[in-house]
């Protein structure tokens, strides 16, 4: 933790005294759930804001910002986490290597569906619904959402199967 940031945190959490590595814990285990709380409202928020920008066929601040904010949380945890080395995950069986791939394929699978899904539904249904316009419904959107959907499935699966290793011993 750099020096800015000890400095912000006693005036946040409210204490005078240095805290032992125990407190110290805990204190970082309800940050970082605030933190995770925090980002899926922003989240909600931001697709309630996106929501009301639709009916009023505006474009908010408060939806940009909200974004905004989400994209620096997730990238600036991504940084940390890769910096440090914790995001990494060693197996050294052979067959534990393999069943976290094979959940991994599984998770990121259901994931592309899920986000392809998702945004077909919104992008192609609700908002043009929200906004007054007629709804017309053709192939080809259909397929660049479920493509989008798989594309996004295989990124996300390939970054993160890059921080699960197979550790061998050197000799």
């Amino acid at each position: 933790m750099n020096h800015l940031e000890k400095r912000m945190l006693k005036p946040f959490i409210g204490y005078l005294e240095e805290r032992d590595e125990y407190q110290q814990g805990e204190i970082y285990k309800i940050l970082a759930g605030a933190c995770m709380y925090a980002f899926y409202l922003t989240t909600g928020l931001m697709l309630i804001s996106l929501i009301a920008d639709t009916i009023n066929h505006t474009f908010t601040f408060g939806t940009i910002a909200l974004f905004m904010v989400n994209q620096f949380l997730a990238y600036y945890i991504h940084i940390r986490l890769r910096k440090t080395g914790i995001a990494e995950t060693e197996y050294d069986a052979e067959a534990d290597y393999e069943q976290t791939v094979k959940a991994l394929k599984k998770k990121f699978i259901f994931a592309g569906a899920q986000f392809g899904l998702t945004m077909l539904v919104l992008m192609e249904f609700l908002l043009p619904t929200l906004a007054g316009e007629k709804l017309d419904i053709q192939l080809v959107p259909i397929l660049i959402w479920l493509l989008a959907g798989a594309a996004f499935g295989i990124c996300t699966y390939f970054l993160q199967k890059r921080n699960i290793k197979m550790f061998k011993e050197k000799g």
